[in-house]
């Protein structure tokens, strides 16, 4: 409300201002009549500056605070991955029957291309993934996300995952 009452008082405050600017032209110029032409004009163009100012700003600043969600977004995928998601990964994986068939290809050496990546990246997408559910076990699996539970609840507790 304090901010609300801050801008009404900026507003008028300019609007005080402008009919000061124009009183002192008229007391200086004694022309009403250029004063009007000039301020009609000016009213005129208050509309093609609302537009450019909300499309086109407004615009810009949408990309950029999408551009800065999407960062902070990775920020916390990678405290995921680096925490828990790698080796929830690695765990499911190893009960993946078909897993041997693509193991070979997913050994990262030091000399990849980026067309080796792109490769592998195809390869997965188009995987059939499987995990043998049955051959889990799910005691080893509750110990480490309870072990986990503080930091997924922190994560949980991030707006950014909102």
């Amino acid at each position: 409300m304090k901010g609300f009452n801050r801008q009404i008082l900026f507003g008028l405050s300019l609007i005080v201002l402008s009919i000061l600017f124009y009183l002192l032209h008229y007391a200086i110029f004694r022309d009403l009549h250029h004063i009007f032409i000039y301020m009609i004009g000016d009213i005129a163009f208050v509309f093609v500056e609302v537009l450019l100012v909300s499309l086109i700003i407004h615009q810009l600043l949408n990309m950029r605070e999408k551009r800065t969600r999407l960062e902070k977004l990775n920020m916390v995928i990678g405290a995921f991955f680096s925490e828990v998601g790698t080796r929830l990964v690695a765990y499911f994986s190893d009960f993946d029957p078909k897993l041997d068939k693509i193991r070979k290809e997913l050994v990262v050496k030091n000399h990849w291309s980026g067309q080796e990546f792109s490769n592998v990246s195809k390869r997965l997408k188009n995987y059939d993934y499987g995990v043998e559910i049955h051959k889990l076990e799910l005691v080893d699996l509750a110990n480490f996300l309870v072990g986990k539970r503080d930091f997924l609840l922190r994560l949980l507790e991030n707006p950014t995952l909102l």
